[in-house]
């Protein structure tokens, strides 16, 4: 069974002490889907690449990673670019360039084509939650819930990524009813402004989801995992060291799903009961293989996601 990915990709260009900017491969959905291909996942990557020198180094290292690109075409408009800036404590800070790119390059109609007849899993997040993707979206989420197909989604929000703050953020909240699994940051519950405290904001966000996992991340702070009967919560691994947080949340995430799909817990029944099909052991253990994850990747310069062996040797690590 496999995944399949919505999303930008784009070129992180990464602010050095200097002031000097580099390039890294980047776009959330983007690393999501390296991140599930490195962990053993069959992942699939579906919106066009650009056929500029940056689309052609983004489809590279796709294929080098073993994630399926079914599109059988390349979009002529340009990769999207984000400037990126860090501050003291290395969190990450965005200028998005976003107009007329080419992983916005698609139809719902190709989207359907393309996606895996064994498809178990859709992942979307960040960008692809903006209003001018929403319509679009919105028709894919309903056509997975008839099939059965687990959403995940990541809403990672980029107040910057459209000029309609509000519609943006509503448009957000009314996809959160066709997601069954969704990961927010204490920094996106704060732009939804639901309430002051990030684990209140929570609760009333997965309430809208009426049902399904929603997951907390809050940096170095306790993650909570919310379901409809339990709550769990797990303090993160302090990494060995810290070179920026770029890609920590969609490494995080897409360690979440691969674990629980090896499992075989990833799909609608379960997430729908995962007190019954899941349990909180299980779940559990999902977070610490995520927190692991993460915290292997922000020893490294922009999103680089490790690999199974990776995170597993660092859990013994942790645990001897």
């Amino acid at each position: 069974m496999s995944f399949a990915v919505i999303g930008e990709a784009l070129i992180d260009l990464i602010a050095d002490g200097q002031g000097s900017y580099h390039p890294h491969l980047g776009g959330s959905p983007y690393n999501v889907a390296i991140g599930l291909a490195r962990l053993g996942r069959s992942v699939s990557y579906l919106p066009p690449l650009s056929d500029d020198k940056f689309g052609q180094r983004l489809s590279t290292a796709l294929q080098s990673e073993g994630v399926h690109t079914p599109l059988p075409r390349r979009s002529r408009l340009p990769t999207s670019i984000a400037l990126v800036s860090t501050d003291a404590q290395s969190q990450p800070s965005y200028r998005l360039y976003r107009q007329c790119v080419a992983d916005k390059d698609i139809t719902l109609a190709e989207i359907i084509a393309n996606l895996p007849a064994d498809l178990q899993v859709l992942h979307i997040g960040s960008l692809a939650l903006t209003p001018s993707q929403l319509p679009k979206i919105r028709k894919l989420l309903r056509l997975m819930r008839q099939r059965s197909v687990v959403v995940s989604m990541d809403i990672n929000i980029r107040l910057g990524a459209s000029p309609d703050e509000a519609a943006y953020l509503q448009g957000v909240r009314s996809l959160l009813p066709l997601a069954d699994i969704v990961k927010a940051s204490d920094e996106d519950l704060a732009a939804l402004e639901y309430a002051p405290s990030p684990f209140a904001a929570a609760q009333l966000a997965h309430a809208e989801m009426r049902g399904g996992l929603l997951l907390l991340t809050q940096g170095a702070d306790e993650t909570h995992l919310l379901s409809a009967g339990t709550t769990l919560s797990y303090r993160p691994p302090k990494p060995e060291r810290l070179a920026d947080t770029v890609g920590a949340g969609d490494t995080f995430f897409a360690g979440f799903l691969a674990f629980l799909q090896q499992q075989e817990c990833c799909h609608a029944q379960a997430i729908a009961q995962p007190d019954t099909f899941i349990g909180p052991t299980t779940l559990q253990h999902a977070l610490a293989f995520a927190s692991a994850a993460a915290a292997l990747n922000v020893g490294q310069t922009g999103c680089v996601p490790p690999t199974r062996k990776q995170v597993e040797a660092f859990l013994r690590q942790r645990s001897s």
